[in-house]
């Protein structure tokens, strides 16, 4: 009926198992129990969740058998699988070798019993069929034997049995409770394991002989709240299979997710309808499920929001730009006037667009080295203005802390952020502590906003403590998120602290809520110790007039915006450089390949279309002569740096005047004249 093959041929363990038997084979001569050894080794080698060798005429039994053997890789599984292996519709037919639902079954010849294997591997089933004869020569000698002695030896089997069991579900890092219900009542929990009492903080006294609902306080309120039964109960009133996740109340007012599994049991008179119910801790799941859920949010509305930022900056470059040259080229006062007025309009567009780019940078390119105490003190006065007279303002700074590499402003912005929200928190009166300090920090983060891993090291902490109301804990893992806000839509954008939290995150930091409750709020922030300089345009000094550079400069110009293009051609031309302009990148790359011979300068946007970006052609180019190079961008997005790589170019951001072109030029080695405001009448 079947093609001859070797056992080999089918389970590659077959040697293995041979072997095994063999060992038994000499226990079981010198009088060693054999059994649950046997079911081990037959599971290990099917790849089955579970084996039991059953007697075939105990199979009507209510409950398992003590004349019955099972080894069970899951606790779970354990409860339930008589009730499903008594369902089997043997015959007294000659028995076969066949599968039955998720069973493989094998039925003894020569003795009384069948050993069931529950969901062993696919080959298993073909392997036993081409390999019964053998495999019986072996074992079934030995299961005669046993079944004669049967009887004797049901208390040892049943103690090594329920002693398995007992040390499976006491060392299991789930909690496993088993529940009894008279009709129409809450299930009380007549045993609990060891991972019970340390997910719940409740000691086992405390759980025994008490209702479910101890533990799940959260369904209970759902139905009365609802009106109905939640989930839990629906489940446990029907007596069926319950899957999904619950929150757990524990003993010291704390919660846990649990994925909790409810099967019910067999009926019991004695102690009406049992359940089952094993559950896993999946808090820390789930808390860095809600963390990358913010990363992803924070990171697309970053890309949005900076592709807005580098559109609108364009056209402020080009309203700057082009108001800026007609003041160079006009000197009537009452043009002037507009132009100022314009001029301003602008500025405003400009610090708009800025504190967009703070939020949505990934990356930090005008970053240096500073000392947080220095920042506090002089941002000091500006908080007092900035605080009702009835807040009492607290600095208790840090002593001998070491730098951190972050752009000035935006710490600045974000200490200030953080404070007004203590403010506004507090109604007005209170005392406000900012607190700066050095913490190691390994493991995990502290604090209320999710559990994420951190970077060991030492790290430069910022703390902003109030005396208000407190958060409310179910609003702690929204706070971060773009435009989330409790003021009133007068009152707040909902930008404030996701901008912070996205400057502490491009500083390679992190940032939480370490205590908050009727006693106040404490936000911290972490910035690890620097290790290198960063790089950094230094403020320009307002100039009268443009110079000129004070030597002969050919500068080469590619920008993808023509209006954009030509105002920096004017900047050029004004301070005397003469200009190739292009504003498509792969032109300049193919002319250029050869060499930028005759070229001084390098002068490109960023975030270009075609194929290639102004920091990958930067890099093309220079690598084929040395001259300077400088970016300039109203958004720097990916432009192809690792994490670990520094931005090797000068970087001046759009929009810009022709003040802040020369003082980037002049960081470059570039030398200018000063000349008289007349020689720029063109």
């Amino acid at each position: 009926m079947f093609k001859e093959f070797s056992p080999t041929d089918i389970n590659p363990l077959w040697p293995r198992l041979l072997a095994e038997l063999g060992k038994l084979q000499a226990n079981f001569i010198n009088g060693a129990d054999i059994l649950l050894p046997l079911c081990r080794i037959l599971a290990e080698v099917s790849q089955s969740q579970a084996v039991m060798i059953i007697p075939k005429d105990t199979l009507d039994s209510d409950d398992m058998p003590a004349t019955a053997t099972c080894w069970c890789r899951d606790p779970v599984r354990y409860l339930t699988l008589w009730k499903e292996a008594k369902a089997w519709p043997f015959s007294n037919q000659e028995p076969i070798i066949h599968r039955w639902q998720s069973f493989v079954i094998w039925p003894a010849k020569r003795v009384n019993i069948q050993i069931f294997f529950h969901s062993s591997s696919e080959q298993w089933l073909s392997f036993l069929l081409s390999s019964s004869d053998l495999l019986s020569d072996i074992i079934m000698g030995m299961l005669l034997q046993e079944s004669l002695g049967w009887q004797e030896r049901n208390r040892a089997v049943n103690s090594v049995d329920s002693e398995m069991f007992q040390s499976i579900v006491s060392n299991s890092e789930d909690l496993i409770l088993v529940a009894s219900r008279s009709p129409f009542g809450v299930p009380s929990i007549m045993y609990a394991n060891a991972a019970a009492t340390s997910i719940s903080h409740y000691p086992r006294s405390q759980l025994i002989g008490k209702p479910i609902t101890l533990l799940f306080q959260e369904e209970l309120n759902q139905s009365v709240a609802g009106g109905q039964e939640s989930e839990l109960l629906q489940a446990i009133n029907a007596r069926r299979e319950f899957d999904g996740e619950l929150i757990c109340s524990k003993a010291d007012n704390e919660t846990a997710v649990l994925h909790m599994h409810l099967v019910a049991l067999e009926e019991r008179s004695q102690h009406g309808s049992l359940f089952a119910l094993v559950g896993r801790d999946i808090t820390e799941h789930k808390q860095l499920q809600q963390i990358m859920a913010r990363t992803q949010k924070m990171q697309a509305m970053g890309q949005l929001v900076g592709g807005i930022a580098h559109d609108f900056n364009n056209i402020l470059g080009v309203l700057k730009g082009n108001l800026e040259l007609m003041g160079l080229k006009n000197n009537e006062e009452k043009i002037a006037r507009h132009l100022a007025t314009a001029f301003k309009a602008c500025q405003r567009g400009t610090d708009l667009t800025r504190r967009l780019l703070q939020f949505s940078r990934q990356e930090q390119f005008s970053a240096n080295l500073y000392q947080v105490n220095d920042v506090i003190e002089g941002i000091e006065e500006l908080i007092g203005k900035s605080l009702t007279s009835q807040i009492c303002l607290i600095l208790e700074p840090g002593q001998a802390l070491d730098e951190i590499l972050v752009d000035r402003g935006d710490l600045e912005d974000a200490l200030l952020n953080l404070v007004l929200n203590a403010r506004d928190a507090m109604g007005g009166e209170g005392k406000i502590i900012i607190r700066s300090g050095i913490e190691s920090l390994t493991g995990v983060l502290p604090g209320l906003c999710g559990r994420p891993m951190v970077e060991t090291g030492q790290y430069i902490t910022v703390s902003v403590l109030d005396t208000g109301s407190g958060i409310a804990p179910h609003l702690l893992e929204k706070i971060f998120e773009p435009f989330f806000t409790t003021k009133d839509k007068s009152d707040g954008t909902g930008l404030g602290l996701s901008m912070v939290y996205g400057f502490v995150k491009r500083s390679n930091g992190y940032m939480s809520v370490i205590k908050s409750d009727r006693s106040g709020t404490e936000f911290r922030l972490w910035f690890p110790v620097a290790k290198q300089k960063g790089r950094q345009v230094q403020a320009v000094v307002e100039r009268p007039a443009a110079p000129k550079v004070s030597q002969s400069l050919k500068v080469l110009i590619v920008d993808d915006e023509a209006d954009l293009l030509n105002v920096l051609q004017d900047y050029c031309e004004i301070l005397g450089m003469e200009v190739e302009a292009y504003s498509e990148p792969l032109v300049v790359r193919e002319k250029y390949q050869a060499g930028l011979k005759g070229i001084d300068l390098l002068i490109t946007d960023v975030l270009m279309p075609g194929g290639i970006n102004g920091y990958e052609l930067a890099k093309e180019l220079s690598a084929k002569a040395d001259i300077p190079v400088l970016l300039i961008s109203g958004f720097i997005g990916d432009i192809g740096l690792t994490s670990n790589e520094d931005m090797p170019y000068q970087v001046l951001h759009k929009p810009f005047a022709i003040d802040g072109l020369v003082g980037a030029l002049q960081q470059l080695g570039i030398h200018f004249s000063q000349r008289t405001e007349k020689e720029f009448d063109t």
